[in-house]
């Protein structure tokens, strides 16, 4: 049983590490310690792999897990980050002027402040459908909400960010995310 849990866990690894990882940098807006949660992660997943009943897909277990990790993490270091800064960074599409890609870069940066500022729940939510593009379904699955709650918090979620956004002036928050 060793060995097949394992070939497992190194399969579900090749399979969802980079995606774990990606969800983990933009959770805690840093790439200082991903590697650990994603590790801590499937560390979980293989002292508990006996236990997993497939209820729910090996991805979504495996996104709950994470989820539990980077909370953990929150909590104790009770800061907030801004997240996405390269991925931000290194999005910028052909064929734009020069002040275009500026404009771009700096609305990318300030719907990262924003998000980064979402209360967790309402964070998680936008990054799991609008980066990772979960659907609500396995958004449910990996936090163990209900569909409805899903998108009653997202709804709620992209509210405030266009709260936010007109208090400050501005308006394209919907092409935004």
């Amino acid at each position: 049983m060793g060995n097949h849990k394992e070939r497992l866990i190194l399969e579900w690894y090749e399979q969802y590490g980079t995606e774990l990882f990606r969800f983990v940098w933009i959770m805690l807006g840093t790439k200082e310690g991903c590697d650990d949660i994603v590790h801590d992660t499937f560390l979980k997943a293989w002292s508990a792999i006996d236990r997993f009943e497939e209820k729910s897909s090996v991805k979504t277990w495996l996104f709950a897990i994470a989820k539990h990790k980077v909370l953990d993490e929150i909590r104790r270091q009770k800061r907030r980050r801004i997240f996405l800064r390269r991925l931000a960074e290194s999005y910028i599409p052909s064929g734009l002027d020069v002040q275009k890609i500026v404009e771009l870069k700096e609305e990318a940066k300030e719907l990262m402040k924003q998000i980064q500022e979402l209360k967790p729940n309402y964070r998680i939510v936008i990054i799991l459908s609008k980066v990772e593009e979960c659907t609500s379904k396995e958004i449910a699955e990996i936090l163990g909400w209900s569909e409805a709650k899903v998108r009653k918090t997202l709804s709620r979620a992209i509210q405030m960010l266009k709260k936010e956004k007109r208090m400050k002036g501005g308006d394209g928050i919907e092409r935004s995310i």
